[in-house]
């Protein structure tokens, strides 16, 4: 195990070396698939009504579904193949969604390789500010860089105390582990909506997980039973880089108004309950099992026009 003190060292002396190459770009990363299509195709269309069009947006989806894809593509969004954005071999079953390959034949569960996808973001985009937005998201408000972005502290989304226990806590653990550092839960839980990290941690965190496993960094997170990636990245910033040195400021509010539930969304379709008024995207969970007309109908409800009904591409 490494002393948080020596982790701490390592992590500043990659920080130093890696300050050469910040740079003051953003873009948004969606990792995606073909179930989810309608779905993306949705979040792009807000994305190009409601985000600054000088911000970046990569699509990152298996290569098999490059050709549903590609016509998401415009001026500011390109469509890339996991295959291609992932640094280490790995390969889709096929006629399966669930399960991948690395090189030695080990399976991967497809939400596990989601996680080892947006852990390879660096290799998406050479952009220092980075905005996860996944498909079953939509943004319905204006998104200004100042959201996430005040001076030069990028938001991180960390709620202290929050999750400290249950599965939550497997997985703080669990990045103890990848992270070389005893087993502990790290103060705040970093899992939410719109995450942001900056590329330049990024790259320290899979340097810092290639010196403390002594193989690829990827290895070990497709290996895992159970990890978050969120939580991975909040540890790395708080147990070994120290917000204080990260250019992150820690926030406890999500920007996105989440529907977890059936009741949650019935409630705001129903107008029980209204938009967040800080809330610039709604999340609208994919298992709750409302149909694209269900969600396109409550969407329309909260957000005003035009209207933002599915074309077809």
């Amino acid at each position: 195990l490494l002393t948080q003190a020596t982790a701490k060292a390592n992590a500043t002396n990659y920080g130093i070396r890696n300050m050469q190459v910040l740079n003051n770009e953003m873009a948004l990363i969606t990792c995606s698939y073909a179930p989810d299509f309608q779905r993306c195709h949705r979040l792009c269309q807000s994305i190009d009504r409601w985000v600054p069009g000088d911000i970046a947006h990569r699509v990152i989806v298996p290569a098999r579904d490059l050709p549903l894809f590609r016509p998401l593509e415009n001026a500011r969004r390109s469509v890339l193949a996991v295959e291609d954005v992932v640094p280490g071999p790995f390969w889709q079953l096929p006629r399966t969604n669930k399960w991948w390959v690395d090189q030695h034949g080990w399976p991967v569960r497809g939400w596990i390789m989601q996680q080892v996808t947006k852990l390879s973001a660096n290799h998406a985009s050479c952009a220092e500010h980075l905005i996860f937005a996944d498909s079953d998201l939509v943004f319905v408000r204006p998104f200004k860089r100042e959201d996430v972005l005040n001076g030069d502290k990028l938001r991180l989304h960390r709620i202290p105390g929050a999750m400290s226990e249950g599965e939550h806590l497997k997985w703080h653990h669990r990045a103890a582990d990848l992270l070389g550092l005893e087993r502990q839960y790290f103060g705040s839980d970093y899992i939410g909506q719109l995450i942001t990290w900056r590329r330049s941690h990024l790259e320290g965190l899979q340097a810092h997980l290639e010196y403390t496993q002594n193989r690829p960094w990827y290895r070990g997170i497709a290996r895992s039973l159970r990890v978050s990636e969120y939580i991975l990245y909040g540890a790395y910033i708080d147990g070994v880089v120290g917000l204080e040195n990260s250019g992150h400021e820690g926030i406890s509010h999500d920007l996105c108004h989440c529907c977890w539930f059936r009741e949650e969304a019935d409630a705001l379709a129903n107008k029980k309950t209204t938009l967040r008024e800080d809330a610039v995207a709604l999340l609208l969970q994919s298992n709750l099992g409302l149909t694209d007309e269900d969600e396109n109908n409550l969407i329309d409800r909260i957000v005003p026009a035009p209207a933002r009904i599915l074309e077809a591409v």
